[in-house]
């Protein structure tokens, strides 16, 4: 006869549960290459994520990122590449193929994006669950929207929801930094969600995930390393969703969208980008299934 305790997800999840590290030695096998160039970029001198340009951030007199001269524009694919039955190569965002040409970029910014590590690797700044006193065997999974500032990828949205799937936290954060770009297609997040609010800064949003979290709880997402890293959050107790899932390719990664299609037989990210809610609850979707506990959200 088995326990209630052996019966619980929390239970059931102990095998699935990574440290911090081992998360982020999983996800590097996938970015290594990325991640090499991303540590050679200062807070001055960097190198654009999205037209490969070398550039220098410069600053005018409010500390505001200057925008590009309009003959030096940031020019891009806003989409990513995706594949035909016949295996044929295109970019998602104007059809063309990445093969052939060359094509000009089908997109335009006023700025570059690059990532600049001292800003998300400042130990003044970063929070852990191991300082949070108390204790909280609960499962939780979390989600952040991201946009981008003159430091990289921030967080502008986080929710955590329970293994009930309700959502027992959500805010909106305001980086202190200017948004050049709220990733819209990607987030939801527009302007005009942020400043109608309301929200908090990201110091307020640790001191109230660090309620929640404490060392024992465990703590799920997809990549949970890139919403640990926003957050500037460490944390111990962590299924990652990526790993439980693997793809066939070693080198590749599944996508939350492809997971809960093949897995759950629900279609996600329908709408006008992500939503956190939804993508937080179908990682915990997910696990339970795994673990045979499934219920539907």
């Amino acid at each position: 006869m088995t326990s209630l305790q052996e019966e619980s997800l929390y239970f059931k999840l102990q095998p699935f549960i990574r440290s911090k590290k081992q998360v982020d030695e999983h996800s590097n096998r996938f970015d290594s290459k990325k991640n090499a160039e991303i540590a050679k970029n200062t807070e001055k001198d960097r190198k654009c994520e999205r037209c490969n340009t070398k550039y220098r951030v410069e600053m005018d007199s409010n500390g505001v990122p200057k925008p590009l001269d309009e003959n030096n524009l940031c020019k891009f694919h806003s989409g990513w590449i995706k594949y035909r039955i016949d295996g044929e190569r295109y970019y998602s965002c104007c059809k063309e193929d990445p093969d052939f040409g060359p094509y000009d970029p089908c997109t335009t910014d006023t700025y570059h994006i690059s990532e600049y590590p001292g800003f998300f690797n400042k130990e003044s700044e970063i929070v852990s669950s191991a300082t949070s006193s108390g204790s909280n065997k609960a499962v939780y999974a979390l989600d952040c929207e991201m946009c981008v500032t003159v430091n990289g990828y921030e967080c502008c949205r986080v929710t955590v929801v329970d293994e009930e799937y309700e959502v027992v936290y959500e805010s909106l954060v305001k980086p202190d930094d200017m948004i050049i770009d709220y990733k819209t297609q990607f987030s939801g997040i527009t302007k005009e969600t942020m400043e109608n609010g309301p929200s908090k800064s990201l110091k307020e949003v640790q001191d109230d995930l660090l309620e929640l979290i404490k060392e024992d709880t465990i703590l799920m997402g997809h990549s949970i390393n890139n919403d640990l890293k926003s957050l500037k959050l460490r944390h111990d107790m962590l299924v990652d969703t990526v790993i439980v899932f693997p793809h066939p390719n070693s080198y590749k990664r599944n996508s939350l969208r492809w997971l809960a299609e093949d897995e759950l037989g629900r279609i996600i990210q329908q709408g006008n980008g992500h939503d956190s809610a939804e993508d937080a609850r179908t990682c915990m979707s997910l696990m339970r299934k795994k673990v045979g506990l499934h219920k539907d959200f």
